[in-house]
């Protein structure tokens, strides 16, 4: 099992983070699709409950390099599916992937929450926690995993300052 603390300051306020950043889903498709370069993005679902707000989406990212015996055991769709809820209170979004090969074998969850660190600036500070059950390849899922999440999530705290500056937020 892996477990990462990732943290990345970008340049606004909370509020807009969540309402203008992770919650919509102009931002989720450009982050997704242009700067991520993901073959396929969708907002299953998006309800506002008042005080949460629920999420599910899919995705397939690209799968790049990867070693044969990888590739094989995984097949065509390195897909998965995050379902999020987004606590208004808390100001706290939790969420777990499920991922579209091995998913009963692979656990990916963990929460993002932000703290303000000066007027127009936060630090998003994601906990993650990676955990795979497959046997032979199970170590070499779980590191690629990691390593995708890791360059995910700065890539989006880049485009995410981008965005803030290209809307005027």
């Amino acid at each position: 099992m892996s477990v990462l603390t990732l943290r990345h300051e970008i340049g606004c306020d909370e509020a807009t983070y969540w309402d203008k950043c992770v919650l919509d889903d102009e931002y989720n498709k450009r982050l997704y699709l242009g700067e991520l370069k993901f073959l396929s993005y969708e907002l299953v679902e998006q309800r506002d409950e008042g005080e949460t707000v629920f999420r599910k989406v899919r995705a397939e990212p690209k799968a790049g390099n990867m070693p044969a015996a990888l590739k094989k055991a995984i097949g065509d769709s390195f897909g998965y599916t995050e379902e999020g809820t987004y606590d208004r209170k808390s100001k706290r979004y939790t969420f777990r992937t499920i991922p579209a090969a091995f998913s009963d074998k692979v656990k990916i969850q963990g929460t993002m929450q932000c703290e303000a660190i000066g007027p127009k600036r936060i630090l998003r500070i994601s906990d993650v926690r990676v955990d795979v059950k497959v046997f032979m390849i199970g170590g070499m899922i779980e590191e690629r995993i990691v390593d995708d999440i890791k360059r995910s999530f700065s890539k989006a705290a880049e485009f995410t300052e981008t965005w803030v500056k290209e809307k005027g937020f």
